[in-house]
């Protein structure tokens, strides 16, 4: 190899080394991640043909957008406790959450508080945070229908879930206080709503 060549080929792994880096840190969009609406239209696929597919919710909402900056930024953190911690903790971050239940947008990713007892102290109270998430399909006249998993649940483990944000008709019981009986709806566990990031 001449000195010239060398020098050339030098130049060009520096050039791919340093955008390399900047690509890093540009969106996490990559040609990889699925936008809202794949993300979408890849949980419904799951519901339609893997409804008994043993998963929980976190990675359920992962692998619906499949982004490797997002994986690659909960695999820095090694899932060292909840993911649906880190993957808020992410969001926050990422200053995406909606502000406002009316700006919830299809492909949105919810997080819930209090659906079991994270904590394992036999309540399921305000304590217990971080426990949920799932894929917002759509939110029309307040009410938000989302499809979420768990691999904890008995078949289907994928489903299609309501709640409203008015009214009483779309708000199910989702847990139950084992400590006072006391059961928990669906609007009452909501905590979050926010936009993957762009």
């Amino acid at each position: 190899m001449t000195l010239r060549s060398s020098s050339l080929l030098l130049f060009f792994l520096a050039a791919l080394l340093i955008s390399g880096c900047a690509s890093s840190l540009r969106s996490l969009r990559g040609e990889n991640t699925a936008t809202p609406e794949e993300a979408i239209q890849n949980a419904e696929y799951y519901l339609r043909n893997k409804p008994n597919w043993r998963i929980d919710c976190s990675h359920f909402v992962l692998e619906c957008y499949h982004s490797p900056g997002l994986r690659a930024f909960l695999n820095k953190r090694k899932y060292h406790h909840n993911l649906t911690f880190d993957l808020n903790y992410f969001l926050t971050q990422e200053k995406s959450r909606r502000k406002k239940a009316e700006d919830i947008q299809p492909g949105d990713i919810l997080i819930f508080n209090k659906t079991y007892d994270i904590n394992r102290d036999g309540h399921i109270d305000d304590k217990d945070v971080f426990t949920h998430c799932g894929l917002v399909e759509s939110f029309q006249d307040w009410v938000v229908t989302y499809i979420d998993a768990s691999e904890e649940r008995k078949p289907p483990r994928i489903h299609r879930r309501k709640f409203s944000f008015m009214g009483t008709k779309f708000n199910e019981t989702v847990a139950t206080d084992p400590a006072t009986g006391h059961k928990i709806h669906a609007r009452d566990t909501f905590y979050a709503a926010y936009g993957f990031p762009e």
